[in-house]
């Protein structure tokens, strides 16, 4: 029996690059984690109560509940699922702080859980065994979501930039030194200021597809070609391949038919930007790439090559973090931190 009363772990926001919807048929995903962090402090209670407090607010049940509890609707689904496929044996108090807001589209669920399953890890006594903790997390997500492939899971398990296959669940880290990521062109995330569920875009889809396969079974081959372009771009810091190839991974979004007048909207503003300060004459086109960065119909548009543009709603620069999940010694509150 381990000794270990209190382990804190955390996990990094992530952020699909490459691969939406494609990845569910066979075909790679290229997926990253980021600065943003949501952290997790697990600790042993004396009685049976399982207790969660986070910025979603309180929750709380008896441990012989925890199952029941799973079935109905509340927002810390994924800290119950999570809960439960660690094999939680006594009573818990789970303090959970975020970087970010859940709303932003940053793969909120995948870290939360990432970082339940990492501190249940530390405080079982073991330590964070990152490919353990992405096959556990995709399970969480699944059984929570009823689909998904997981690739936001691998990003906040592994960090960096992550090449991630479905099925079976496999991931590796595309290498990055320092010196790449100083000089790739800055990556910036635009809200729409909506989301439309994924599991929701994803039937939208499968119904759009009835009678239609052959549409379907093309696009997803020829996403899967960008991913693979994109993989080769990033090893030789081909920057404008890379913008080519989310240029056109979008035209594919687009004829499955998960984009919609707001990620339409953004893509312009970002490319006029783009193109209006365009001054180098040494090269035929401005760098300038834009698609949508999660399941569509909302979410997020991934932009390379803009700087902010004139848009209501948040947007942010992406800034990769090398490292997934990991052990930590305070919660940011704790090192008064803001989170």
């Amino acid at each position: 029996m381990s000794n270990v009363k209190t382990a804190i772990a955390s996990a990094p926001a992530n952020t699909m690059l490459m691969g939406e919807h494609a990845v569910l048929f066979g075909y790679k995903a290229l997926v990253c984690a980021l600065k943003q962090r949501i952290f997790v402090q697990a600790s042993i209670r004396d009685d049976d109560q399982v207790v969660i407090d986070s910025s979603l607010g309180h929750f709380s049940c008896k441990l012989g509940e925890l199952s029941k509890q799973m079935e109905a609707p509340t927002p810390f689904a994924f800290v119950l699922h999570a809960l439960a496929i660690s094999n939680t044996k006594t009573g818990l108090h789970l303090r959970i702080e975020s970087g970010f807001n859940h709303t932003l589209g940053l793969g909120s669920s995948a870290a939360v859980t990432v970082a339940v399953i990492g501190a249940m890890a530390l405080l079982g006594g073991g330590s964070i065994d990152r490919q353990a903790v992405m096959k556990l997390g995709i399970k969480v997500i699944q059984k929570v979501q009823g689909s998904g492939s997981g690739a936001d899971v691998a990003a906040s398990s592994l960090g960096g930039v992550v090449e991630f296959e479905a099925s079976p669940p496999s991931a590796k880290n595309v290498f990055l030194s320092a010196e790449m990521l100083a000089k790739a062109p800055e990556l910036r995330l635009v809200y729409c200021g909506y989301k439309t569920p994924t599991p929701i875009v994803i039937n939208k889809v499968a119904t759009a597809a009835k009678g239609n396969e052959a549409h379907f079974k093309k696009c997803y081959a020829a996403m899967g070609e960008c991913v693979d372009q994109c993989i080769g771009a990033i090893k030789d810091s081909s920057w404008h391949t890379f913008a080519d190839a989310m240029n056109l991974y979008q035209h594919h979004l687009r004829n499955i038919g998960v984009s919609d007048d707001a990620i339409e909207s953004i893509i312009d503003l970002g490319h006029n930007q783009a193109h209006s300060k365009f001054t180098n004459k040494t090269v035929e086109k401005p760098l300038f790439g834009a698609k949508i960065s999660g399941s569509g119909l909302g979410d997020c548009v991934l932009i390379m090559g803009a700087k902010e543009i004139d848009w209501p709603h948040q947007q942010i620069p992406l800034v990769i973090d090398s490292h997934g999940v990991r052990e930590e010694t305070l919660l940011p509150s704790q090192a008064g931190l803001e989170t």
